[in-house]
């Protein structure tokens, strides 16, 4: 047996004569004393006793090539026992925000939205995909902002719930919204219908956040946002999502200080993602704010994502660890909606043609294995070679696109990773093991 080439390896930062171990393929993290780590290195034979639980956990394999080419096969792995069907549905375009950065950029408003024939398209193709060998329908909704959809929405629910359950399985809604018209009302009416959270975007403190995020009117949002969330966080889960700037990103983590003092405490929030602003260099979804990031190499990043990683983490809130995370486009059963029934395999193309692969009424009409350069980090020896592979599988093709005007190259995060991951795996064991 040998170390799995996909690891990282550090010393304890409170227990000398012990190491720090993450293999990236499994998400697990172990700790062993330094003479068996040197015993496995040299000879590959750690204690009797441990051989099955470090097999188990991924840090030993057979050989270093049977563990490439099993990583190399993963998203044929994640394929073959997908038991959800997902799919984010953009309801429509309009929205009551001016957000100086949104990723649809000149497509919203003009009153587009998702119509009745389109809605029994949208039923009809869930209706044939979701084979028996499916569990769960997942329904990302989006806008614009979706609860100016609601009817939409739950006539939708209404239609499903019964389809996915008659099937022996079960109807799972997440709402991305921005906040401002999540009530308790809105929850009591959607949770019997599958709602299971709400992802709601807060840019730092009250300042900050009106700034990037004001009603249309230029009226401020932060302090309806926050009073929506506190009326409704013990009775759905909160997803809290925030975008930073190498300007603004020390703003956010005060803002989780104010939520507790407001009742949207720790164990009332589900999950903390602060990330950074985007940038948008494309004609379709240009808007007037020109900063942001089209790469996470960026050395300030480095720098802000522990930052507040640290912060969020000291405050109590959870955040997402460290673990494999395929892109959605190399997931089969992964699909976005546009309102007017077109087909994208990731939220961030609606509009963009020239990755449409299809629509409700036809179906996939597109080999997108092409357009989409699926798999392209198989080709890349810098991938196959890099122990961060399972984190990234390429990276983000959106990123890439908006950076290089295409996305035939991966978008490489190893320079992020190498400055970055053992950092946050201390993180990891001061507040998630200690």
């Amino acid at each position: 047996m040998q170390l799995t080439p996909y690891l990282t390896v550090f010393p304890h930062p409170d227990s000398p004569g012990e190491s720090v171990l993450f293999a990236a393929r499994t998400g697990a993290l172990v700790v062993l004393r330094d003479e068996i780590l040197k015993a496995i290195r040299g000879a590959g034979r750690p204690p009797t006793e441990l051989i099955a639980d470090l097999t188990a956990m991924g840090f030993l394999v057979p050989s270093r090539e049977a563990e490439e080419k099993a990583v190399c096969g993963y998203l044929d792995e994640i394929n073959r026992i997908n038991p959800s069907l997902t799919l984010a549905v953009v309801l429509g375009l309009e929205c009551n925000f001016a957000c100086r950065y949104c990723f649809e950029g000149a497509q919203k408003g003009g009153g587009r939205a998702m119509d009745d024939r389109t809605a029994d398209q949208l039923v009809a193709f869930i209706d044939q995909r979701f084979t028996p060998a499916k569990k769960q329908l997942k329904l990302e909704i989006y806008g614009g902002e979706p609860l100016l959809y609601r009817p939409r929405l739950l006539g939708l629910a209404r239609r499903l719930k019964p389809l996915v359950e008659e099937r022996g399985g079960r109807l799972i809604i997440d709402l991305v919204s921005n906040g401002s018209l999540l009530s308790e009302e809105v929850v009591a009416e959607l949770t019997p219908w599958g709602l299971d959270g709400v992802k709601v975007t807060l840019d730092g403190m009250p300042e900050n956040h009106n700034r990037f995020r004001p009603f249309k009117s230029g009226a401020a949002s932060f302090d309806c946002i926050v009073a929506n969330l506190a009326r409704v966080c013990d009775k759905t889960k909160i997803r809290l999502g925030g975008n930073y700037t190498p300007d603004n990103y020390r703003a956010f983590p005060p803002l989780l200080d104010l939520l507790a003092a407001r009742g949207v405490t720790p164990d009332k929030v589900e999950v903390v993602n602060f990330n950074i602003v985007m940038r948008v260099n494309d004609r379709l979804t240009a808007n007037e704010y020109t900063g942001g990031c089209a790469t996470v190499n960026e050395p300030w990043l480095r720098e802000a994502a522990l930052y507040i990683r640290e912060e969020v983490l000291r405050r109590g809130y959870p955040v997402a660890a460290p673990e494999p995370a395929p892109c959605g486009v190399e997931v089969e059963d992964t699909f976005t909606v546009n309102f007017d029934g077109s087909l994208y395999k990731c939220v961030t193309w609606i509009g963009h043609q020239q990755y449409k692969i299809g629509d409700l009424r036809q179906g996939v009409t597109e080999d997108y294995r092409h357009s989409h350069h699926l798999l392209h980090w198989q080709r890349e020896p810098r991938c196959r070679q890099c122990p961060y592979l399972p984190l990234c599988f390429g990276g983000c093709r959106y990123m890439a696109f908006q950076r290089d005007g295409h996305m035939a190259t991966v978008d490489c995060k190893k320079p992020f990773f190498d400055a970055t991951l053992p950092e946050m795996l201390r993180q990891e064991l001061r507040y998630r093991y200690s």
